[in-house]
């Protein structure tokens, strides 16, 4: 059994146009459906991590290649995409690498900026969802957990997450920087198009300075999480012309599958703005803002390439933390093979006794024969004494195999066990 993991993202894949590789929610949801339907069939247990950034599938499977090769298909048909297409793009991780990889995305070091916070909740939230929809299990249980403390880990005790280490914080400094105000004592105000986690984290950064916040969303009673935002405006997606017509600056930061702001309505709300410059930032993958409306001369749009850019000053310090992050991962990694080699321990040792019980008794079997024993108590001692033999002569190389799993040997000694005793 390995842990795998099948990656599409695009931060190593920068000349990749990753939006054609993102999980819609309803796109998420069949897929889930699907894996769910091949647990049984080579695969054990599955967590998808999908993000505006990255699509990702952990799973544990009996056999390696024909299982990857299923996943993959299953992936690639889900994305619209054949599977020669996904395999150019995708990366394939097994065993412990899976394991680090995992790692390296909680701590934010796999991230387009490295050390961002928000990717160690999303880590969380598909952890959990796949607790809930009973879709992980013992291994990949395990494996999250720690990947989780090592994230909280990197971020309290380095300063990996000094700065706007965040796509949503990072999205909204930039906004306030890049913002025009035609009058000094005039409150600027900012919108902000999209009410979810990275939405809600805009506004609470926003709440920070001395700007005015409206917050615009296609269900306004379904908001959450209000307490966050406290006594904000929050209005309707159909309010969004009138909205922008007056705002100084807007984030967006939805789900949406489809664009929210095209040319024909930019132009429209440009009517009502007398000139005046709008700053837009979208955080949003697919995009929610259509990128010729960046073209406009009164109009400022920043993508998250540009956010990007934006914090490249603050990444010094932050790379610094890389080495000391990197070494608090070596640690995890090591506990993570002495679990998974733990794991496999327990069938090899049953499999060592199994096969010294079968000759035990095939002997005992021919000796009887060949003596015509019949005598109950004979019988008995002589099952009394052989197993005793069998456990005494065993007991040595069990122990030692056990310590050189905890000793970190993990794998390879149980290979080499294996080899020695034929199993």
């Amino acid at each position: 059994m390995a842990v795998v993991t099948i990656t599409v993202s695009d931060r190593p894949l920068l000349d990749v146009d990753f939006e054609g590789y993102a999980l819609s929610e309803e796109s998420l949801r069949a897929l889930k459906a699907v894996l769910a339907a091949e647990i049984g069939q080579g695969l054990n247990e599955f967590v998808v991590l999908s993000t505006c950034a990255r699509t990702e599938i952990y799973f544990e499977a009996l056999e390696f290649h024909s299982t990857v090769d299923r996943i993959s298909t299953i992936l690639a048909s889900t994305l619209g995409r054949s599977k020669e297409e996904l395999t150019q793009v995708a990366r394939v991780h097994y065993g412990a690498g899976a394991a680090e990889h995992l790692y390296r995305v909680a701590c934010g070091l796999d991230s387009r900026i490295v050390g961002e916070s928000e990717i160690l909740s999303q880590v969380k939230q598909a952890f959990e969802a796949a607790i809930s929809e009973k879709s992980s299990g013992q291994v990949l249980n395990r494996l999250f957990r720690e990947a989780l403390e090592v994230g909280k880990k990197a971020r309290s005790s380095t300063k990996l997450a000094t700065g706007s280490t965040s796509v949503a914080a990072a999205g909204a400094r930039l906004c306030l920087e890049t913002i025009e105000i035609d009058h000094s004592d005039t409150r600027p105000l900012i919108a902000v198009v999209g009410s979810g986690a990275v939405g809600l984290e805009v506004v609470e950064v926003l709440l920070d300075r001395s700007v005015d916040v409206v917050v615009v969303t296609r269900r306004p009673e379904r908001v959450r999480d209000r307490d966050r935002i406290g006594s904000v405006e929050v209005r309707a997606l159909e309010d969004l012309e009138t909205i922008l017509a007056k705002a100084d600056g807007v984030v967006f930061a939805t789900s949406s599958p489809s664009t929210i702001l095209d040319s024909a309505m930019y132009e429209k709300v440009a009517v009502h703005r007398g000139g005046r410059r709008l700053a837009i930032v979208d955080l949003s993958m697919p995009r929610d803002v259509e990128i010729d409306v960046g073209d406009g001369e009164a109009v400022r749009l920043i993508d998250l390439d540009g956010v990007n850019r934006h914090v490249e000053a603050q990444l010094g310090v932050r790379l610094d933390a890389v080495q000391e992050v990197e070494r608090f991962i070596s640690g995890s990694l090591e506990r993570f093979a002495s679990i998974h080699a733990a794991r496999e321990l327990s069938p090899v040792l049953q499999a060592l006794y199994q096969r010294a019980e079968n000759i035990r008794l095939k002997e005992i079997e021919a000796f009887v024969h060949r003596r015509t024993v019949d005598d109950p108590e004979l019988l008995a001692e002589i099952d009394r004494l052989t197993s005793q033999v069998v456990a005494k002569l065993l007991h040595a190389p069990a122990t030692r195999l056990r310590k050189a799993v905890d000793g970190g040997r993990g794998t390879a000694a149980i290979d080499e066990f294996k080899e020695l005793f034929d199993l």
